[in-house]
């Protein structure tokens, strides 16, 4: 009995959607995630304007970060865990344009709390973030100073 040659398919092979995003140049959303810059890498490249810094001195410990955590819905990032990251330690977005980082100071203990912004919050917005972030670094080292409130006069005025 003869065999039965078979003669290969001139149909095209089905193609995987990730196969055709590679095609068409765009890469997979997980390599988009991965080239996304740090935060304190942005700020430096972009031109974001500091609104203001709140220094405080801590140890920062498990239950301290947790506070700030609360306080300001602070999304941490204290511990990395394969190498030394730029990204801040922590972060709260204000708007769409400004953000709250916490950031390392000059010395071991020492912390940061700077408002940062990329847009033109108004004056009297930028004062209530100053003083939500000073309120909570004073829960963690009662020497930070708040700002005054503005009254409504001086927040129209700047």
């Amino acid at each position: 009995m003869p065999m039965a040659m078979t003669t290969p398919s001139k149909a095209a092979p089905e193609r995987s959607p990730s196969r055709e995003r590679a095609d068409r140049g765009a890469p997979p959303r997980r390599a988009l995630a991965a080239h996304v810059p740090a935060p304190t890498s942005i700020a430096a490249r972009s031109g974001a304007r500091t609104l203001f810094a709140v220094p405080f001195a801590n140890a920062m410990s498990d239950a301290d970060i947790a506070i700030l955590a609360r306080a300001l819905d602070l999304v941490t990032h204290m511990y990395p865990k394969l190498h030394h990251s730029p990204t801040s330690p922590g972060l709260v977005r204000l708007d769409l344009y400004s953000g709250l980082f916490l950031e390392r100071g000059p010395a071991e203990g020492h912390w940061v709390l700077e408002g940062r912004t990329w847009g033109h919050p108004s004056p009297s917005i930028a004062h209530d973030w100053h003083l939500r972030a000073a309120a909570a670094a004073r829960r963690l080292d009662p020497t930070v100073a708040v700002p005054e409130r503005l009254t409504p006069a001086v927040a129209t005025a700047l």
